[in-house]
């Protein structure tokens, strides 16, 4: 199927600068928020705990945000280096990883053919791009299995801006993106499940969210009357095309467990180990007891040390069975937090909320939302 939305290089403006990240030696500030969370009351629809928010549920929001993700701007968002934006003085911080403003020189050129990512990399660990009010973002995500092979798991700050008490807008996820490139095509986000707790008061322990897309979009090249255009192609459901994880949930502690991301930001020294153009992992065994950070009302993360990952992994799986063979595995949590635990100048830790039964009654929730 051919989609009737079409984009003519040469009306794009590029929206793209140098990206902001937060670290620090405490309780983390999510990059997409530039406060603590609003004590007014959710807005979104709330059933048994779990809020839903609609994003893009209709043809026409569908159309609109593929239309402001186009390839030059997707290109010119994931061509500049990170910099680092100190927070206050904590021992854990988020990993979001914050786009604002910048060239907005726009180019003809055609994408750049796909060159296939490594092959350890599981296909369904991806990028997701979204704004809060004029600045774009992006953070780590991942496709889970539900019945309607439509659902991406991420962090609940890569969904929801705290700072503004509301959804974040324009919300895409690209499964398998490397380089600037979209190999697996395109999936606006349709309908925002989250635990009410973190939308209501910013509760850490509830920093996960769950994301019904809908079919994917590749942009095709075309020349018109000699202008470059490109329309967009459908490519499927999201878990027929990149396969998926499976949820887990309730798992005891103190497990080997594989962590994907892409990590990009600055460590507190400043320097800077990633690129955030391809996936990376670290991989080691989970601590046996619960860590707090009483900022952010995390009373129950589970951390892994020795992972040495930045800004811009936030949202990114956390996997216990993983087959480099089959590339899947059972999805247990997602980053929320990177850690300085030993004080010096590298990032050393990160950690999930620990996925309970709330956690599964949002994503049982989510899982029931079939889409276009």
């Amino acid at each position: 199927m051919t989609r009737k939305l079409t984009l003519a290089a040469g009306g794009v403006v590029a929206a793209a600068s140098a990206v902001a990240v937060l670290w620090s030696q405490g309780p983390a500030v999510p990059a997409t928020a530039a406060s603590r969370a609003a004590t007014t009351p959710v807005t979104g629809v709330n059933k048994n705990g779990v809020s839903a928010f609609p994003l893009a549920p209709s043809d026409a929001d569908e159309q609109r945000v593929a239309a402001y993700w186009s390839p030059e701007r997707l290109k010119q968002a994931s061509s500049y280096v990170p910099s680092t934006k100190p927070s206050p003085s904590t021992k854990s911080t988020t990993s979001a990883v914050e786009v604002g403003p910048g060239d907005a020189k726009t180019r003809t050129g055609a994408p750049r053919a796909a060159a296939p990512p490594p092959v350890a990399s599981p296909p369904m660990v991806g990028k997701v791009f979204f704004k809060v009010g004029d600045k774009e973002y992006w953070c780590s995500a991942s496709a889970v299995h539900s019945a309607h092979r439509n659902l991406v798991a991420t962090a609940g700050h890569c969904a929801y801006a705290l700072s503004q008490d509301k959804p974040v807008q324009n919300w895409v996820f690209i499964p398998g993106y490397h380089d600037g490139v979209a190999p697996s095509g395109i999936f606006v986000g349709h309908t925002l499940y989250m635990q009410e707790d973190f939308a209501g008061q910013g509760d850490f322990d509830r920093d996960y969210a769950f994301v019904t897309v809908h079919r994917g979009f590749s942009w095709q090249p075309y020349v018109e009357n000699g202008r470059l255009k490109y329309r967009a192609v459908d490519v499927g459901r999201l878990e027929d095309k990149v396969g998926a994880f499976r949820f887990a949930s309730g798992k005891p502690l103190g497990r080997p467990t594989y962590v994907f991301g892409y990590p990009a930001g600055a460590n507190p020294d400043g320097s800077r180990p990633y690129t955030g153009q391809t996936v990376k992992s670290c991989d080691g065994t989970t601590e046996k007891k619960f860590v707090s950070a009483p900022t952010w009302q995390l009373e129950h993360g589970v951390r892994l040390p020795g992972c040495p990952f930045t800004a811009g992994a936030s949202g990114g799986p956390w996997v216990i069975g993983y087959s480099a063979a089959t590339r899947t595995g059972y999805l247990t949590g997602i980053t929320s937090l990177t850690w300085n635990l030993s004080g010096g100048g590298r990032l050393d830790a990160v950690s999930t909320p620990y996925f309970n039964q709330l956690t599964e009654r949002v994503y049982t929730q989510a899982g029931k939302q079939g889409t276009d």
